[in-house]
């Protein structure tokens, strides 16, 4: 098939939705299929700017924006109003409902842009962020396509978002949620528990909406690591914001054991670097690579709240390392959906807990458990998107 790929952030900014995006394109053109990808121009400035998350073998067109993207990209090349960046953003918040690249949707016109119902067999957007969905809605809207079957992937849901700290725009994005997915064939959700909420928040839009879990990118087989060496290191790869992450607890068990933490990840508190423990900011997908090869056991830390599941959980999926996986939240629904596939070293999110578990992956407990999920290949779940278009 030949698919249109719409997101508003450049596969080449770092985060946890790039990644997901990528290791999506990457199992459709696996799978043979052609795929334009359709993006905004991205800032070698900015500071999740990482070059290896491109990919030299797809067709990709670059939007360039203006207005707020102009000021933000002024900013990150003139540190001195850093400050006047912030405070616009600050006031954005309060009153506007999408991000700082809602502006793409401007380039849904027949003058901006070719594309018609004849160029392309399936157009698929990717949040995060909610403007890719915006930006083919106003395709439907102003009658570029009308007859092209059109696949919204949410990462992040729009309303229940637990990211967005202004619930003053709670009705005005109700609305424009439901706007949204008017013109959809299929809404899918990378989690099981957003999927089921999304369906009692929206009844009327229910039988569009499906679930297809998070590719990894790669299939990574490590050498065995010697767990009979005594000290054994351990790796958390993300975002820890204290509004959604409690990694208090993963800090405390390693600092008071004889074994190793790298973390690396932005957060709004500050960690210190100790004789066993070493905190980085975020990282490039290169370097978070070389910390995993380099590690003897990956975290995988869950929310705290909400029914989103951090994609870093499969992304380690596709090694053969250890996984501890920190449950917290909804931590129930968590062991149903994980607990299956025999994969996972389980703990709750507390100090004891924790500490109990290391002991028992240093007397070697669970080495049966070191192998790759098959199913969230990128290939398996690139299939799975295109076959609930079918559905």
């Amino acid at each position: 098939m030949k698919i249109l790929f719409a997101v508003s952030r450049p596969l080449e900014i770092n985060t946890s939705a790039s990644i997901r995006n990528r290791a999506t394109i990457e199992g459709l053109l696996s799978l043979g299929h052609d795929v334009d990808l359709i993006t905004t121009e991205f800032d070698q400035n900015h500071p999740n700017y990482d070059q290896s998350l491109s990919n030299s073998n797809l067709s990709v067109r670059y939007l360039k924006l203006g207005g707020i993207q102009d000021i933000a990209k002024f900013g990150r090349k003139f540190k001195a109003i850093q400050p006047l960046k912030n405070i616009t953003y600050m006031v954005m918040k309060y009153f506007e409902i999408y991000d700082n690249l809602k502006g793409m949707a401007n380039y849904a016109t027949k003058d901006q842009i070719d594309i018609t119902d004849s160029k392309y067999d399936l157009i698929i957007s990717s949040s995060d962020p909610k403007s890719s969905h915006l930006f083919i809605s106003r395709m439907f809207e102003r009658g570029l396509v009308s007859n092209t079957p059109w696949i919204q992937i949410w990462g992040d849901p729009f309303l229940s978002d637990i990211t967005r700290n202004n619930k003053l725009l709670n009705s005005k994005i109700k609305k424009e949620e439901k706007r949204l997915f008017k013109f959809a064939n299929k809404i899918i959700y990378v989690s099981k528990l957003t999927l089921n909420e999304q369906k009692k928040i929206y009844p009327n839009y229910a039988i569009k909406m499906d679930y297809a879990p998070i590719p990894y990118v790669k299939k990574e087989i490590y050498p065995n690591s010697d767990i009979n060496k005594g000290i054994l290191t351990f790796l958390y790869c993300g975002d820890y914001s204290s509004k959604i992450r409690n990694i208090k607890p993963l800090y405390d068990a390693i600092n008071n054991s004889r074994h190793k933490l790298i973390i690396c990840g932005l957060s709004d508190i500050s960690l210190e670097s100790t004789d066993r423990i070493k905190v980085y900011p975020r990282v490039s997908f290169e370097k978070t690579k070389e910390f995993e090869k380099d590690c003897d056991v990956l975290v995988h830390l869950s929310n705290t709240m909400g029914t989103q599941i951090p994609g870093k959980i499969y992304q380690y999926s596709g090694t053969n390392k250890l996984i501890l996986f920190i449950l917290d939240g909804p931590k129930e629904i968590l062991l149903k959906t994980f607990n299956k596939y025999n994969r996972y070293i389980f703990a709750d999110n507390n100090k004891n807990e924790i500490f109990g578990k290391v002991v028992r992956i240093e007397n070697k407990e669970f080495e049966n458990t070191k192998f790759v999920v098959g199913n969230f290949s990128p290939e398996n779940i690139a299939n799975k998107i295109i076959n609930i278009n079918d559905k």
